[in-house]
């Protein structure tokens, strides 16, 4: 039996790597109102045909044909036919779905497909209000699902193992909590995978964790603590909105406001980028996104050298060695020089 239950576990764990590992990365483009796709070279792929796409997931993206969400795969063969109203990225083999809800006055309602396009869920969820896009797929084996305005969670079979019963939920992470708000005093607190606080709801904000540590506020005093609840890091007694001040651990590093500007500091909490943005964003893959006015963008390495010129309108992180650009021709995409691999088109 043991046996048995190792070799499942194998399976699963190349299953993930299969997912977690892109070996050809796309990225989608528009030319002439259409949406395609190129590799990381700049070639086009797929031909832009679209009326809109989103980036590759686990192998396969959607895309809009006649006004419907469909899924193709990397040679642009649809796989899933056009027939959903809304549709999510998958996540863990599964994706959102609107399967009810075709007008704006009628109430919507979400479920789960498989890789084959088959209801693997049936319509459980009402529309996620408040919640981003990447917390509406299932994350270690759980999916957020909303009632009545209240947030829950579901497990891969379709069966809620937590009850809607926050106003505000994140989706859980590798640590196997999911930050939330309780319903009774308004506060923020983490609960683990069967719904149980792990970490009581006291703060005043609390996000997701990331690198081991979450970014709190607690009397408008904002800090980092451990999966335990303790505070281990508590830069700064930063006043303000600390889902501004602070950000999330990546690459070592995250985002702080100090006296109005923003800088980076490393888990010690010292400053190792000094404060002279007026807005940043997280590191991915050594960069990050920076603006000296709040209207142009460019981009920093983790030593705090501008190796990208503020010349952008708007910038995406860099995935897979490539980051989209907004600027007035359109969109397009750089390399880690700066350089186009892909010059702006609309």
């Amino acid at each position: 039996m043991m046996k048995v239950v190792f070799s499942f576990c194998i399976v699963l764990f190349a299953v993930g790597l299969v997912f977690a590992i892109d070996t050809n990365p796309l990225f989608p483009i528009e030319v002439n109102d259409k949406t395609g796709f190129i590799d990381h070279t700049g070639r086009i792929v797929i031909e832009p045909k679209y009326e809109t796409a989103r980036r590759f997931s686990e192998g396969l993206a959607r895309v809009v044909i006649d006004g419907k969400w469909g899924f193709i795969d990397k040679a642009g063969t649809i796989v899933i036919p056009p027939t959903f109203v809304d549709a999510y990225d998958f996540s863990e083999g599964l994706a959102r779905v609107q399967l009810f809800g075709r007008t704006f006055d009628e109430p919507r309602s979400y479920g789960f497909i498989d890789r084959s396009g088959k209801v693997v869920i049936k319509a459980i969820s009402s529309e996620l209000h408040g919640v981003a896009e990447t917390s509406e797929g299932f994350h270690q084996g759980l999916a957020m699902i909303e009632i009545d305005w209240w947030k829950g969670f579901i497990n891969r079979r379709g069966k809620i193992v937590i009850d809607p019963q926050f106003s505000s939920a994140y989706h859980f992470t590798p640590e196997g909590l999911a930050a939330v708000e309780s319903g009774d005093n308004k506060k923020m607190g983490y609960i683990n995978k069967v719904g149980h606080w792990a970490i009581q709801p006291r703060f005043d904000y609390a996000s997701l964790f990331s690198e081991g540590v979450a970014p709190v506020s607690l009397k408008r005093k904002c800090g980092f603590i451990d999966s335990k609840g303790h505070f281990v890091l508590h830069p700064f007694r930063s006043r303000g909105d600390c889902t501004v001040i602070t950000g999330q651990f990546n690459d070592g590093l995250s985002r702080w406001r100090i006296g109005g500007k923003f800088g980076y500091i490393n888990r010690r909490g010292k400053v190792v980028i000094r404060p002279e943005f007026k807005y940043t964003d997280h590191f991915s893959e050594g960069m990050a996104e920076v603006s000296f006015d709040g209207l142009h963008w460019g981009f920093i390495n983790k030593s705090g050298r501008l190796v990208i010129a503020p010349e952008f309108d708007h910038v995406d992180s860099f995935e897979h060695g490539l980051a989209r650009v907004i600027v007035e021709g359109g969109i397009g995409y750089i390399d880690k020089s700066g350089k186009y691999v892909w010059k702006p088109s609309r």
